[in-house]
């Protein structure tokens, strides 16, 4: 990925992890990529994190609760110590949770955990990391935020996944549609764009074994397709192939 800089939540598994994994490798398999890969995780430690971190000095483990919003600016000025004045060029907010939840079985409690986490988490911490970001954009290189949705948020094809239509999770990705769209529309005048990318029914812990991609595969062209988002694109969602998909 053509970036000096990139922060990615939610690193300790799944998608996020394999995100780190191929960002820290060039075609090669050897150290590659960009000059800071920060990587974030709710736990002190993580197992696959620390191991990778001892095999590449461009990565930086940081510990972060999503929804802790008073830690936020603290962890900030983390970011700013590790990439200086170069500022922060990519945020890819992946962190998320899934609550398997039907119509019948749909708490408000439900309701609002999972909104919390999917949608007024990465919007807290894209605030908390804009001065950052805008040290980049004032750079002129590209600077982008990229949130990592789901087709289940679209409001237009919903209908299509009536199997899948678990309330809580299927309206935190809408509203991170609506958020990624509002931040592109405000943060562009600064030089900073927004764009949810969905990774595709990948087989993840979250994601159930069953998916169709495995992370390798999904990663791969989600970091393509984040590269290489077109001018017209930003604001929108894409699918993990570049294809724009339906809010």
């Amino acid at each position: 990925m053509n970036t000096e800089s990139v922060l990615i939540t939610g690193a300790n598994r799944g998608i996020g992890l394999e995100i780190v994994r191929q960002l820290l490798t060039d075609s090669t398999g050897t150290d590659g990529g960009p000059t800071h890969v920060i990587a974030t995780t709710r736990q002190a430690t993580n197992a696959a994190l620390d191991e990778l971190r001892d095999r590449h000095s461009n990565l930086h483990v940081l510990q972060l609760d999503g929804t802790d919003y008073k830690s936020f600016d603290g962890f900030a000025k983390q970011v700013v110590d590790i990439v200086g004045d170069r500022g922060l060029d990519t945020l890819i907010n992946n962190a998320g949770i899934f609550l398997w939840k039907n119509l019948d079985e749909t708490t408000a409690e439900h309701m609002v955990t999972n909104f919390e986490v999917n949608s007024v988490g990465p919007l807290m911490l894209t605030k908390a990391l804009l001065p950052v970001l805008k040290k980049s954009a004032a750079t002129k290189r590209k600077t982008i935020i990229v949130n990592i949705g789901a087709l289940l948020g679209s409001i237009q094809d919903i209908d299509k996944f009536k199997e899948f239509m678990f309330y809580p999770y299927v309206v935190s990705k809408a509203a991170l549609n609506m958020i990624s769209k509002c931040l592109d529309v405000d943060l562009a005048p600064h030089g900073i764009r927004s764009v949810v990318i969905h990774p595709g029914h990948v087989a993840t812990d979250m994601g159930g074994p069953h998916g169709a991609l495995t992370p390798k595969q999904s990663v791969t062209q989600v970091l393509r397709t984040a590269n290489n988002v077109k001018e017209s694109d930003y604001g929108k969602m894409l699918n993990y192939d570049g294809a724009v998909l339906p809010f």
